[in-house]
């Protein structure tokens, strides 16, 4: 995983940060989808292929499935340093909200909708809750859909920033 590290200075230049990403950019659209994403994170990164998937929906904090330069840059100026992949509980604890958020995300679209958290939410116990408005509440980017990023925090079994 060492490949990568070099990006995550501080001091490296936006220039070949954005030269990484255009890299992998293939449509030309400046977002990266999700196996463009899983392939830069892959073979430039030096991921693995589930730690890939796991931090392609972390990144994508507003669930619209692509992830812009500006949310990649913010991401490798963070200073998270790989923090979930290198502590082996974390990224297991990871590992199973992806499980349980793929279980109630139906139509596969990498999103809750409102009938899929409130299953999600009856699967967790919170069967009184009102789900309308903890929809609105846990929705933070206010586009009618719940990302992977907006369940996490809310359900805080790791920290995410």
């Amino acid at each position: 995983m060492q490949a990568g590290t070099s990006f995550f200075d501080s001091n490296a230049p936006t220039i070949v940060i954005r030269s990484l990403f255009d890299k992998y950019d293939k449509s030309g659209s400046g977002t990266l989808d999700s196996t463009e994403l899983n392939d830069l994170l892959q073979k430039d990164l030096g991921f693995k292929k589930d730690q890939a998937n796991v931090y392609s929906m972390l990144l994508d904090k507003d669930g619209d499935q692509s992830i812009s330069f500006e949310e990649f840059l913010a991401w490798l100026r963070s200073g998270e340093r790989f923090e979930f992949i290198q502590d082996q509980k974390q990224f297991q604890t990871l590992c199973k909200a992806v499980e349980l958020f793929k279980t109630y995300d139906t139509d596969n679209n990498n999103t809750l909708s409102q009938d899929e958290l409130k299953l999600l939410l009856d699967s967790l116990g919170y069967k009184t809750v009102d789900v309308k408005r903890f929809f609105e509440y846990l929705d933070e980017h206010k586009n009618g859909k719940i990302s992977f990023w907006e369940l996490m925090k809310w359900l805080n079994w790791v920290t995410v920033k």
